[in-house]
Parts: structure tokens; C-alpha cells; sequence
């Protein structure tokens, strides 16, 4: 409880800081993007939930009420590639979040917010009920390096895990904050780190860098919300998508520009919310992905994206068919033998 108050005490002393922010002016132009909109074949986006976390509303949004909470969705976004197989971006909620998350998490963690999850919640059990296979995974994009969507990134050893290099600097520096579980990352080897010096405005935003070099999947330099933050945009074959990231956490924040509650650059935040804002402006066709707000995903739906919603009824009725599938195989083992 002491831990809330001092984070409520943080994010007031935070506002109250604050200087009025200008409304800027974002050029109605868009760069690098060929009209009429042309997508990549064979591309499809799943979308995935891992849990959840309750969160007082100061956290999500800096004018929320201090005694109110916010249940924020943890997604976990899979891009099928017809040449690259399976990008994950974000690995979700670690599994052992569903046993006992004070445990995994620890004290400070949870009490800045609880999360609720099931067992067989975590993306690894759930690409497989999904028949999507786990060794297909060859690329892990991290919008940030903090346990929402870092809790399976080891579960993916073969996987290149890419961020950018300050939120992975910034990440390392702020170990002791809790901010960061470094446990959930610190086994893996195969790093990519992302620099947009000199990079190539894309649509509204002034940089990014394109993943494959062919176009499909650009990453977007989304750093505000954490040091070194990104959006990705995929483009799907009939219409794209931005995965926001830490850009905008729900459909308020993109729509209204609300802040949040924490912020490590507020006026960078500020003035990519409203690039975002104007790119879809000026594509209306753009379906814009809050990071944890599964209402939002079922909102903005195109027929290129399959959703995933989790059930316990349905887990355990995949349980028991797989058992009584079980069953009736080893019955016809043990006949063949007696035979």
C-alpha cells in the first residue's frame, strides 16, 4: 500500500509539474507511402490475450481519478509471414503469472497493479492450441522491454529478439526500479538493436526503418512512453495496420491524446500521438492497434487479422478432448499387442 501511495504522490508531483503542451503542427503529407495503397500478399495478422492488469486510472491516464482503477489488456500481436514465418510482437505475460504473480513479479510489481491470468493463458500454449507452431517464430519485436511484453521472450531461443538500442541501454540502467525484470531477458542471445540515425520518414512520422527491406513490416520510432519505445505497421494485402505499442494504450489515449499517467518524454509522446493522429487522417483505411485494449482490436477487425479470444471453457474442453484422444490411442496400442 505504501508502494501505491508513493507512486500516486510520484504521478501528482509529475502534473503538477507540467507545462501547458502546445497542439503541434504535423505537415498533411505523407512520406514513402505509394498511393493507391498496395499491401503485401500473404501477410495476416492473430492477435492474442495473455491476461490482464489492474491499474489505478492515474497510471493510464493523467487526469484519471487516483481511487478509480483501469484494466489494461496484455496482447501479444503474431504477424504471419509468407517468407519470414511467425513475428511475434510482444511475448505477453510470463506463464508463472498464473501461479502466483506476487511470487514471479514481487512486491512492488504487483502492488502498482494486479494482473489476473489462467494457466494456459501464455502465448506459448496458446500459438500451439492455435496451431500456429512455436519453431516457426523467428523474429520477436519488443515495443519495450517491460513485463508485458517480455514475460516469454526466452521461451523463443531460436527467435531474434529486436529493440531498439536506448530502450535496451535504458533497461539495463534502470534495473533496480522495477520497471524492468531483467530475468525475463538476460539468457538471450540473439539481439537485434535498432538506430534511426539517419532513417527515412514513413507516412506522418519522421522515421523508421523497414525490417525485411521489403516493405511489409516498418518499424516506427515510438519513444515517449518508455526511452526507446516502437510502433510497427504492417501492411497487410488489404489495408494496413499500426501496432502502437506504448504509443497509445488504448483507444483514448490515441483518439484524445491522453496522457498517461508515467511518461519518460512527455513532449516526445505528445507530438507522435498527433503524428499518429493525422496519419490516420489522411488514411482513413488504417487500422490503428491500442497495445492493451482488446475492445479497440475487436473494433478496428479487417478481414486480414484473426482474433483470438481466450476462454477457460474452451481450454478445458481442448483438455479433454486431447485426453480422451489419448485414451483411445493407447486403448488401440494395447490391443495390438494383445493381438
Amino acid at each position: 500500500m505504501t508502494t501505491r501511495c508513493l507512486v500516486f504522490f510520484l504521478v501528482l508531483f509529475l502534473s503538477a509539474c507540467d507545462k501547458p503542451l502546445r497542439l503541434p503542427y504535423i505537415t498533411p503529407e505523407l512520406h514513402h507511402w505509394p498511393k493507391p495503397y498496395k499491401g503485401v500478399a500473404g501477410l495476416r495478422l492473430h492477435v492474442f490475450n495473455t491476461g490482464t492488469v489492474e491499474v489505478p486510472s492515474k497510471l493510464v491516464y493523467r487526469g484519471g481519478r487516483l481511487l478509480d482503477t483501469h484494466t489494461l489488456d496484455i496482447l501479444v500481436f503474431v504477424i504471419e509471414h509468407p517468407r519470414h514465418g511467425l513475428i511475434l510482437v510482444g511475448t505477453g505475460l510470463n506463464r508463472e503469472v498464473a501461479d502466483n504473480p506476487e511470487q514471479y513479479l514481487g512486491v512492488l510489481l504487483t502492488s502498482l497493479g494486479s494482473p489476473a491470468m489462467e494457466k494456459g493463458q501464455d502465448i506459448l500454449s496458446q500459438l500451439q492450441r492455435a496451431k500456429l507452431p512455436d519453431d516457426r517464430v523467428r523474429y520477436l519485436i519488443l515495443p519495450d522491454l517491460q513485463l508485458d511484453h517480455t514475460g516469454e521472450l526466452e521461451s523463443f531461443p531460436s527467435a531474434q529478439a529486436i529493440v531498439t538500442s536506448t530502450e535496451h541501454n535504458a533497461a539495463i540502467d534502470q534495473e533496480g526500479t522495477g520497471l524492468y525484470l531483467t530475468k525475463e531477458y538476460d539468457n538471450v542471445r540473439k539481439w537485434r538493436f535498432i538506430d534511426f540515425a539517419g532513417a527515412k520518414p514513413l507516412g506522418t512520422f519522421r522515421v523508421h526503418q523497414d525490417l525485411f527491406g521489403d516493405g511489409s513490416v516498418l518499424l516506427i520510432d515510438a519513444a515517449g512512453a518508455t526511452a526507446g519505445g516502437l510502433a510497427v505497421l504492417v501492411r497487410l494485402p488489404a489495408a494496413p495496420a499500426v501496432l502502437c505499442g506504448n504509443l497509445a494504450w488504448t483507444t483514448e489515449q490515441y483518439r484524445y491524446a491522453r496522457l498517461p499517467g508515467l511518461l519518460a518524454d512527455r513532449d516526445a509522446w505528445w507530438e507522435k500521438v498527433w503524428r499518429l493522429k493525422k496519419f490516420k487522417e489522411l488514411v482513413p483505411e488504417l487500422a490503428v492497434l491500442p497495445d492493451h485494449d482488446w475492445a479497440a482490436i475487436e473494433a478496428a477487425k479487417t478481414k486480414d487479422m484473426v482474433l483470438h479470444p481466450f476462454s477457460v471453457q474452451e481450454l478445458a474442453e481442448d483438455t479433454d478432448k486431447k485426453t480422451s484422444e489419448n485414451k483411445v490411442r493407447k486403448d488401440g496400442q494395447s490391443k495390438r499387442r494383445q493381438k
